[in-house]
């Protein structure tokens, strides 16, 4: 089934919504990822709990790159935790931060704890350790005073290639850690104290900036954003900043660039670089989403959203063997599931592939015949319609009808009116529609088969029944009818139609339903050429994953939609009829 831009379909598109719910050899895996995780204090000393967290912080920043794979960052352990539910801010990591670990994607996992000596040093005993074995790789231990130093010697030992910390600080490291732990209010007085003993010290700021934010302080925050902005910190540091001050602006390419900078400083942060990908997905630039979602396969090789996401993607993006080539690799992580066999059916239809798109919805449907909605079913009637089928079309079509009967989804007899519409039995879908909708008593339904309807009439060249049923569909309280109840107004000049919109859908903020309303309008009253300028400016306005408004535009220019639009089991496009025309 498609990802969550392939639904992204136009509002205005969408009349008759049925379900409530949706749709080799493995390659070579990466270098284990690596996290480290909060140590345990096993003092009664208090004092030094700060050295918890601190462990894990100094160890994760000078490990960076200088140990095999990735090390996983803080941050992107702590936002998995939040999606968890979050854990008790001073309980050990290898007890609360195991499976937010899991789920990041690491292989190797370094904990640990520290106790006070009864010379008054504190003694470091670490343990690195795979997943999901539990081999154990080695046991360290450091002894020194309770100082940032003693916490280098011991991140030397794991690795004498280790990188400086961001800073050379113990009191300003202690600060920051005690009060990213602490309630806002004496956070605050803690980060500043910190910022004070390494002004040059970047976590300190970016937690003050958040604390500052959240009081409601937005002005404060800016001004603290750009201070900091102004100093040398660290990469991570100064790209995460920058993210803020976006966000603070509503500056969203300022986020997708920030965004973009933060993946390339922490490339093990996987949770964040899904935001982005999915983000770069849903504003359609689907070749720099698809090199996101491969840079998320790497880190986790064994993700099957990663490798899906990747397959619609490449699709989308004009890469069609790239495209199956990662649902294959969904297919071989989820080899019992009929999702990938879906996937893979859809992307073969889109590149008009269409015997093999139904090959690959049949896989899904012997593995279960009702998955999601029927929404293999329902599309391998389709790709067999197209391939040339029509006797398996139709075979498929009524086992799809069969088994929402089942069960008792209701308005099926729009999915079916509009089927026999679309594989050329136009006089009987009318004859049929106009019969089921005597029998509906939802007005909503009953509204969905007039606006289907109307575009029939118009289509066939009959303004005086479009004129009747866009009156049946009554006072518009939605988009689409209001379009409908538009487009069946008498013929007219394009530029009475442009006058009539002025009037019946004024003001900027109606400025998209009134376009799309002119455009159909003309298009529906047979002035074809004269359509084309309102759709070269509509089509502006139209995110690039509307495929049916994008496929629609193609036709109308005289030329093939590059990629054939996927049928939903889920709604029925009343202006389907349109992009069906050549």
């Amino acid at each position: 089934m498609s990802s969550s831009a392939h639904r992204a379909l136009h509002p205005l598109l969408l009349a008759a919504a049925l379900i409530l719910g949706s749709c080799s050899k493995p390659p070579a895996g990466p270098p284990p990822g690596l996290v480290v995780v909060r140590f345990e204090n096993l003092s009664d000393d208090r004092s030094l709990e700060w050295l918890g967290r601190g462990a894990a912080e100094v160890l994760t920043t000078t490990l960076t790159g200088a140990v095999e794979g990735t090390v996983i960052s803080t941050a992107a352990i702590s936002r998995l935790e939040a999606a968890q539910g979050g854990r008790p801010v001073v309980a050990p990591g290898i007890s609360t931060q195991r499976g937010a670990s899991v789920l990041s994607g690491a292989k190797r996992i370094i904990f640990g704890t520290f106790h006070k000596t009864p010379a008054g040093s504190v003694r470091f005993e670490l343990t690195e350790q795979e997943f999901p074995s539990g081999k154990i790789i080695r046991n360290l231990s450091e002894t020194g005073p309770a100082t940032l130093d003693t916490l280098l010697k011991l991140s030397r030992q794991v690795s004498p290639a280790v990188h400086p910390y961001l800073t050379s600080s113990t009191d300003a490291l202690r600060a920051w850690v005690q009060a990213v732990e602490l309630p806002p209010a004496e956070a605050a007085t803690l980060l500043r104290q910190a910022v004070v003993a390494d002004p040059g010290f970047g976590p300190p700021w970016l937690a003050l900036v958040r604390i500052v934010n959240g009081s409601g302080d937005a002005t404060e925050a800016l001004r603290l954003v750009n201070q900091a902005l102004a100093l040398k910190l660290d990469r991570l540091t100064l790209a995460t900043l920058k993210l803020d001050k976006a966000t603070f602006e509503s500056d969203e390419p300022g986020r997708a660039s920030a965004l973009a900078e933060i993946i390339e400083a922490s490339p093990g942060d996987t949770p964040l670089l899904r935001q982005l990908a999915q983000a770069r997905s849903s504003a359609g630039q689907f070749a720099d989403a698809a090199t996101l979602w491969q840079k998320l396969t790497v880190a986790l090789p064994d993700d099957p959203d990663g490798w899906n996401q990747l397959g619609y993607n490449r699709a989308w993006a004009g890469d069609y063997l790239g495209a199956v080539a990662a649902m294959r690799e969904y297919a071989r992580i989820r080899p019992t599931d009929p999702n990938p066999d879906d996937s893979i059916g859809d992307i073969h239809f889109m590149y008009r592939k269409f015997t093999e798109a139904a090959n690959s919805y049949q896989a899904s449907i012997t593995k279960m015949p009702f998955f999601e909605g029927g929404a293999s079913l329902y599309k391998g009637a389709w790709a067999k319609y197209y391939a040339g089928d029509k006797a398996g079309a139709d075979k498929l079509f009524a086992q799809f009808r069969t088994e929402h009967e089942k069960k008792g989804t209701p308005n099926l007899d729009i999915f079916e009116a509009d089927w026999l519409y679309r594989t050329g039995r136009q006089q009987q879908a009318v004859t049929f529609l106009r019969e089921a909708v005597l029998k509906l008593d939802k007005v909503d339904a009953q509204v969905a088969c007039y606006e289907i309807l109307v575009v029939w009439d118009l289509l066939a060249g009959d303004r005086e029944a479009a004129a009747k049923d866009a009156k049946a569909v009554g006072q518009p309280r939605a988009a689409s009818a209001a379009i409908i109840q538009f487009v069946a107004l008498p013929s007219a000049p394009v530029a009475e139609w442009l006058a009539r919109a002025e009037k019946m859908l004024p003001g900027p903020q109606l400025a998209g339903i009134r376009n799309l309303a002119v455009g159909y309008a003309i298009l529906l009253d047979g002035k074809r050429a004269e359509a084309i300028p309102v759709w070269d400016r509509i089509i502006t306005t139209v995110p690039p994953g509307d495929f049916p408004l994008h496929a629609l535009y193609a036709r109308l220019k005289g030329n093939q939609p590059k990629l054939a639009v996927v049928p939903s089991q889920l709604t029925v496009n009343q202006f389907a009829a349109l992009i069906d025309k050549p």
